[in-house]
């Protein structure tokens, strides 16, 4: 066999052994847990920690600063109109923190909210938050302004208001803009600016519906600082003049004079 040959065996062989592995064959994550979707909830693949493993800074699960529900909430009653409704037969079961009852999630925050906590809040909002809910959480963010699923708005819209469901993305007509969706799927309707501090935090940390969870993006104290900056965000909306600083009702004011009149103060 002369050099050629050889070089081209060698070559022939080569490519044998790289074609052995077929495409439907090729490595890929398995989850080590035996259920569908692994150890994580989106079905990452991971070994599951053995018993008793705790990571470094690990706080336990009844540390106010993580825990959003109430005992009720952790072992959720059931709205007795919603299995009237939905749930007949008494075949379904809702889990720890379904939203069944408002008295499932906590009504109080884990510290006191300083000015400090109430900026951190907003510029983390900003960040993670308005570009699908908004600046103002009204639900129109730059996300939605370009065809995605519009978010409810954190503000009631009047009684009497005429709606073009065509735009709103509404997944129900009952509902108008400024409700939970997530407690009227179990028959309770509740404007967003009367729902506990707890769900707002249980929304943020799991999502909903096609929002993703945060849990690893925003730590729980800025969670928390978020729910206070929404809280504001409501408050602002509904705000009395009665209840506004001199500065603001002077501000207020002067923006309700005619031109002339404010060129001579």
């Amino acid at each position: 066999m002369n050099r050629i040959q050889l070089t081209l065996a060698m070559m022939a062989a080569t490519v044998a052994v790289g074609c052995q592995q077929k495409m439907a064959e090729q490595p890929s994550p398995r989850a080590y847990d035996a259920s569908p979707l692994g150890v994580f909830s989106h079905g990452q693949s991971a070994l599951a920690p053995k018993p008793g493993t705790i990571h470094r800074g690990q706080r336990s699960p009844d540390d106010p600063m993580i825990s959003w529900l109430t005992a009720q909430g952790k072992n959720p009653q059931v709205n007795p109109e919603w299995k009237k409704k939905v749930d007949p037969t008494g075949n379904l079961a809702p889990s720890a923190g379904a939203p069944t009852d408002l008295a499932n999630f906590v009504t109080e925050f884990p510290f006191a909210m300083t000015e400090d906590d109430l900026k951190r809040g907003q510029t983390r909002y900003n960040v993670a938050c308005a570009i699908c809910h908004g600046a103002a959480g009204n639900g129109w963010g730059k996300i939605v302004e370009r065809g995605f699923l519009r978010p409810p708005s954190y503000h009631q819209d009047p009684e009497d208001k005429k709606f073009d469901w065509s735009t709103t993305g509404q997944a129900s007509t009952e509902l108008k803009q400024g409700y939970s969706r997530g407690f009227f799927r179990y028959g309770i309707k509740v404007p967003l600016d009367a729902v506990p501090v707890g769900y707002i935090y249980q929304v943020i940390t799991w999502g909903y519906g096609g929002m993703p969870d945060h849990a690893s993006q925003i730590t729980p104290e800025d969670r928390w600082r978020i729910v206070a900056y929404i809280r504001a965000l409501q408050l602002s909306q509904n705000a009395k003049v009665a209840d506004l600083p001199a500065d603001a009702k002077k501000h207020l004011d002067d923006a309700g004079k005619p031109k002339a009149e404010k060129k001579d103060h």
